[in-house]
């Protein structure tokens, strides 16, 4: 029966179906395989993109400050918080003046994604740790154009009056919206208060940002 099978095996593979067969086999694998590794790529590329997009793995937005009681609950379960508060308002610079929109940001603001500011127009650009010290703004290169500043100015908003400390290059969660349809500025969040821009009625949105581990904590559990 082995012999007969043998025979059988080694005229197959001498008329070559065999072999048409096993190129086949080998390419369905390779095939299979290749769409594999690229759907894995492509979901590594949109999870990267996400956190991009959003700054964070959670954003919660509303129109008034989130509750101390929010940021407590966030962090009792072990993930790291950023804040920011966007606005629309006007910029001056000497005579000019510019419709901007305001994202203020706090120290631990990004926590996915990148940032990256240039000390000056059409200077290279490098990765930030975080966003403007107290006192800076950091002016996109539209709004460095349109007023032209450089690092060192002054910028008015409101009441104050801020240091232009880099251009903005690059920045998370920047979205298609109302606040993004003109040129952007990025400050700290708390030099908001000395602007005096936010009063009763203002249009202002309040983004609360957690991220965390992929390795959940010990002990922990979901429900």
């Amino acid at each position: 029966m082995l012999k007969l099978a043998w025979r059988m095996l080694k005229r197959d593979w001498a008329a070559g179906e065999l072999r048409i067969l096993a190129i086949a086999l080998v390419i369905a694998v390779a095939s299979v395989t290749s769409v594999g590794f690229f759907a894995d790529r492509v979901r590594q590329a949109l999870l990267k993109e996400a956190h991009q997009l959003l700054g964070g793995d959670v954003v919660l937005i509303a129109d008034h400050p989130w509750a101390a009681s929010v940021r407590d609950e966030i962090a009792a379960r072990g993930l790291r918080i950023a804040e920011s508060t966007t606005l629309i308002s006007m910029a001056r610079a000497g005579e000019r003046s510019q419709l901007v929109g305001i994202k203020a940001v706090s120290d631990t603001y990004p926590l996915r994604g990148r940032l990256r500011s240039a000390p000056a127009l059409n200077v290279a650009d490098a990765e930030a740790d975080r966003g403007p010290a107290r006192g800076t703004v950091w002016p996109d290169e539209r709004l460095a154009l349109a007023l032209e500043l450089k690092s060192g100015d002054r910028l008015e908003l409101g009441d104050a009056v801020f240091t232009v400390g880099a251009i903005l290059t690059l920045e998370p969660d920047r979205s298609t919206s109302f606040f993004n349809v003109a040129p952007r500025l990025l400050m700290h969040r708390d030099d908001v208060p000395a602007t005096g821009l936010v009063q009763p009625g203002s249009r202002v949105w309040y983004n609360l940002l957690a991220a965390g581990s992929r390795t959940p904590r010990a002990g922990s559990s979901t429900g």
